[in-house]
């Protein structure tokens, strides 16, 4: 990939080719999209494109970055959430599915293109583990605390809780499932907090 643009014309001429590739990935697929047409739909010279991307399969990998970047930032509870473990799962499975909802036909997207571009696919994988990992140091340190229950493994448990939310809001979208978003996420958090042993 080219080297990033130093002059704000420059960032703002990329940021522009990023949402318009981005449009018209999600409208075409990845397979149907051309260089030329996200050059069009971003009015600018192909030109200008390679300038900064040197390829479609370029500037994808960046929307798949920027898209596993915001996905995990607005799914972070943080101090927000306060103390309570329910009370932070239930926070963190909210904002993963509201993110998933802004981001959602962009994520259909990559699982298209992870099934044949070898560098989608490892990143795709990266992200999980990524939310997995979050998942089971949230799970140890509840353990460790006495609120959680010891004998589960860390590591199986966060892998298959995450694997639920991230199917759930994957086939609900794809399929166009009309589930409450409030019903859902209630349901995830009791499914969540019994599996990982949470008193009532």
């Amino acid at each position: 990939m080219s080297a990033a643009p130093v002059t704000e014309r420059g960032r703002r001429t990329r940021d522009r080719l990023l949402e318009a590739a981005r449009a018209v990935f999600e409208e075409r697929g990845f397979l149907e999209t051309r260089v030329s047409d996200i050059a069009e739909r971003a009015n600018v010279a192909i030109g200008t494109f390679y300038t900064y991307f040197d390829s479609k399969d370029a500037i994808f990998v960046a929307l798949v970055d920027a898209f596993i970047a915001a996905l995990y930032e607005q799914s972070h509870v943080g101090e927000v959430a306060g103390p309570d473990p329910r009370q932070r799962i239930r926070t963190s499975n909210a904002r993963f599915v509201e993110a998933f909802r802004r981001h959602g036909n962009l994520y259909g997207v990559i699982v298209q293109a992870a099934s044949f571009n070898d560098e989608v696919r490892r990143r795709r994988l990266a992200s999980r583990s990524v939310f997995i990992e979050r998942a089971t140091r949230g799970l140890r340190q509840l353990q460790a605390q006495g609120v959680a229950d010891p004998t589960l493994d860390a590591d199986v448990t966060a892998a298959l809780l995450c694997g639920m939310v991230e199917n759930f809001v994957e086939r609900s979208h794809d399929l166009g499932l009309p589930f409450d978003d409030e019903a859902a996420v209630d349901a995830m958090t009791e499914i969540w907090a019994r599996a990982i042993g949470l008193a009532p």
